[in-house]
This record gives C-alpha cells, structure tokens and sequence, in this order.
C-alpha cells in the first residue's frame, strides 16, 4: 500500500507519546487533529473538542444576534438555532457524550443558554427551554446514547452488534436479585 507522506499523520497514543520517533520518519507526527468532524489529542480528553465546538458555535450564534436585530420572528429564530447551531452542539455526541466532565457539560449547556437568551431576551435558561420547547443539551444526549445502545443491542444485524460480549443466560439472571443481561468488565487497574 502506497502512503501518501502529504496528507497521513501519526498521531502516538499511550506511554510512548513523549518519547522520540526515530530519525527518518516521512509521516509527519501530531498530538491534535480532526477525525470525522471531532478534533482528538493524543491523551483523548474532550476538552479540545469542546473548544473546538464552543469556538464554531460562537460564530453561529453572532449571526443569531444579528437575525434578532433584524426583526426576525422568535419562531424563526428557533427554526435556525436547530438548523444550525445545535447540530454543531450534538455532532457525534453518543460517541463522546460519556466522556464528557461537569464542567464541560456546563459550558455546552451556557452555550444553549446563549442562545435561549438572544432569542427570547429574558427570562431563566429552564423558563426559557419551556417557552420555546428545548431539551436541555446533557438529556437529549444521553437519550440519543441510550438509543444508540439499544440498537446495537436489539439488533444482531447492526454493524457494531459483534463488539458485544455474549449475552448471559436469560435462565440464570431470571433468578437473580440484581439481572444484568450483558456481562460487565471490571478493570484492576486505572490505566485499564
């Protein structure tokens, strides 16, 4: 397979990512770049992606600004903030969505907040949800997470369906006080 030196990356992952490559290297290395619309560092934490959202996200929301000056209609203007700003918010969110840290859940959230309050002018973040009929950013992902996860589990037709373990005896959980249907990993270790 040929390599095209221009556009691959390497991007060292784990305990090796301080340590030197060796000289001759024709694959230009990196510790952040973009995979599928979500920016990724080599120690996988989310806060560069949540960066990089809130940075996109901003952008959007000046022109939000600049459609409620204009006298759009505050339907209209929630017709865009789903159009165009919350997809940005929710991208590939089942995928990270469990990674994700209070703090950085309280920023996604200020941003709908942001939002809410161009749009209406007024009024608590929850006050604002309910008038103009918004989930709160952290449930809609969980349910979308959750969907995600019963379809993978309902269907053995589903492309992720074999990362499953093995399904426990259904007549051996039925008797038990606390049924798992999935058998669950336990690490020892952290850095498991």
């Amino acid at each position: 397979m040929n390599v095209n030196e221009k556009k691959t990356k390497e991007m060292i992952i784990g305990s090796l990512r301080g340590q030197q490559t060796p000289t001759g290297q024709v694959v230009t290395q990196v510790s952040i770049f973009k995979l599928l619309g979500g920016t990724i560092n080599n120690s996988l934490r989310q806060s560069y992606h949540i960066e990089s959202i809130t940075s996109k996200v901003n952008k959007r929301l000046w022109f939000l600004k600049k459609l409620k000056r204009a006298g759009v209609s505050q339907k209209d203007l929630v017709c865009y903030y789903e159009a165009v700003v919350r997809p940005v918010l929710k991208y590939a969110s089942p995928v990270w969505h469990t990674s994700l840290t209070a703090d950085q859940t309280k920023i996604l959230e200020a941003v709908q907040q942001r939002a809410c309050q161009i749009i209406t002018s007024g009024g608590t973040y929850t006050e604002n949800c309910a008038l103009l009929q918004l989930e709160n950013l952290a449930d809609r992902r969980d349910w979308q997470f959750r969907k995600l996860f019963q379809q993978i589990t309902n269907r053995s037709g589903h492309c992720l369906y074999h990362l499953l373990l093995a399904k426990r005896d259904e007549t051996v959980t039925s008797h038990l006080r606390h049924s798992v249907k999935l058998p669950q990993l336990f690490a020892k270790t952290n850095r498991f």
